[in-house]
């Protein structure tokens, strides 16, 4: 997930003040935080016409040893000084389509998209979408039956013009994978938001909610089918909650995002069960998933509060710990252990865990660990937030904060367990309280750089990456790596 800044823009580095202006990405990617740095062509026309240009050589950005930065492509043949900044900035402006083997770039104004080959750097396609004012954009690949589709989602404002007025929007453009040349939409939605409604965008690989969020779920939204464009209304749904005591009661769930399996609606159990933990049957967050299974029915042993924290592929994670007073939302602590456990999205059933503390008190929260989940190419590791999971064995490894270490947001992972991330970061703000975030560049923000580590979901050994390192945010089955810092996007083999 993942800016812009196209073949033609200066690969110029960015001040280390500049470079410290990152702020952290809405659970589950929600478009209102979403932004990058500035569009180096100003939204104008691409002056290389487009689909024909051929990337440049590309810039070496400082990245971990096992990637060839002398070939590969980038998208500038402007390289300075060596940029000793660190960072890995921003993610929601690129994202990768592998079976379609494209890398997908937006600008910040969401004014144009275009789409790489990933092997070649060669501009496959390009998208010029309807203009809105005052954007902020991000773009998505989601997989279903018809294949690989982008998403370009912005919120903005709409042109004044004629008798018609200027309305605050999100738009949803829905472009094929395999297009070529210049791209057209397969759909384009326009959702105007009431005037008292700040609208948000929230993006799994296989779904899309739009709506206003609260703690990251939705009161009421508006979920869209990617492959037909058909719009549906998702409120509020009654979930039955067991072990209620001598009988079973009900709980409102409220959506969280959507899956191929339905939307997860997360809901707080608060009628007929012991809320102060004093002895009496404890209370119970929880969720479900469409109409498939509810988290009461796969919860592990003694755990009665679960979170759903993110989807990709045909997998869930969730977190996973005792019942306490719900006077503070969930959190990943310490002392307190939490279960982090991968199902399987289609019945509930845990395929791999690990339980794990963090000196961070991190916040669990619906689709916070969207930005920071991913399989491997091949499908045998999987990262989410801070932890990673070797799928065959069921194992898993926490890569949390201690009194004597930092913790490690993981950015992506390989298909032989080596996993890249960055060294969390702790402030004031929300931006690093809430788990599994990853850091957007956002103009107007403040937060320390990040450093950088890989990992091994093997043997559970991390290391720090020399102080300049950028991480992919994407590692290709045949090795190469997506790199991405503010005004440059580089693909590098592996060496």
């Amino acid at each position: 997930m993942p800016t812009d800044a196209g073949s033609t823009c200066s690969a110029t580095r960015a001040s280390r003040a500049q470079r410290r202006a990152l702020a952290a990405g809405m659970a589950a990617l929600v478009l209102g935080a979403l932004a990058g740095c500035s569009d180096a062509s100003g939204g104008k026309a691409d002056p290389t016409g487009g689909a024909t240009h051929k990337a440049a050589a590309p810039v070496r950005l400082p990245v971990p040893d096992g990637f060839a930065t002398e070939t590969g492509w980038s998208t500038s043949a402007s390289p300075e000084t060596a940029d000793v900044e660190s960072g890995s900035s921003g993610f929601p402006l690129v994202a990768v389509a592998p079976k379609s083997g494209l890398v997908i770039q937006g600008v910040p104004d969401g004014s144009r998209v275009r789409a790489f080959s990933l092997a070649s750097g060669k501009t496959v396609w390009t998208f010029t979408p309807k203009p809105l004012t005052g954007v902020r954009a991000g773009v998505f690949v989601q997989e279903g039956k018809a294949g690989e589709k982008v998403i370009l989602a912005r919120q903005g404002k709409s042109s004044a013009s004629g008798l018609s007025t200027s309305r605050r929007t999100t738009t949803i453009d829905v472009i094929t994978a395999d297009s070529a040349g210049k791209a057209t939409a397969a759909h384009h939605l326009d959702l105007a938001a009431p005037d008292n409604t700040a609208y948000a965008f929230t993006a799994t690989d296989s779904g899309i909610l739009v709506g206003a969020v609260t703690d990251g779920v939705h009161e009421k939204a508006i979920e869209i089918d990617a492959a037909t464009g058909a719009e549906r209304t998702v409120q509020k749904t009654t979930v039955t909650v067991s072990g209620c005591g001598s009988r079973s009661c009900a709980a409102q769930a409220s959506p969280a995002f959507a899956t191929s399996q339905g939307v997860v609606s997360a809901f707080q159990q608060q009628d007929g069960c012991d809320q102060w933990a004093k002895g009496g049957t404890p209370c119970t967050y929880g969720f479900q998933v469409g109409d498939a299974w509810t988290s009461t029915s796969v919860a592990p042993a003694g755990m009665h509060v679960g979170i759903p924290l993110a989807v990709t592929g045909p997998y869930l994670v969730a977190a996973w710990h005792t019942s306490d007073t719900q006077s503070d939302p969930p959190a990943l602590s310490d002392p307190t252990r939490t279960l982090l456990a991968v199902h399987d999205l289609s019945t509930g059933k845990i395929k791999a865990q690990v339980s794990c503390t963090s000196a961070d008190a991190l916040t669990l929260q619906p689709g916070s660990a969207q930005s920071s989940t991913h399989l491997s190419p091949n499908g045998d590791f999987f990262v989410s937030g801070q932890v990673g999971f070797d799928l065959s064995t069921g194992h898993g490894h926490c890569f949390t904060s201690t009194t004597s270490t930092k913790g490690v947001d993981l950015t992506a992972v390989a298909d032989d367990g080596t996993a890249y991330g960055m060294v969390h970061v702790v402030d004031e703000t929300e931006a690093t309280s809430l788990y599994g975030r990853l850091p957007i560049a956002q103009d107007g923000t403040v937060t320390p750089e990040r450093d950088s580590a890989r990992v091994s979901l093997r043997s559970g050994m991390a290391k720090a990456l020399h102080a300049a390192s950028e991480v992919p945010v994407y590692v290709a089955s045949d090795g190469r790596g997506v790199f991405r810092t503010r005004d440059v996007v580089a693909v590098y083999p592996g060496s």
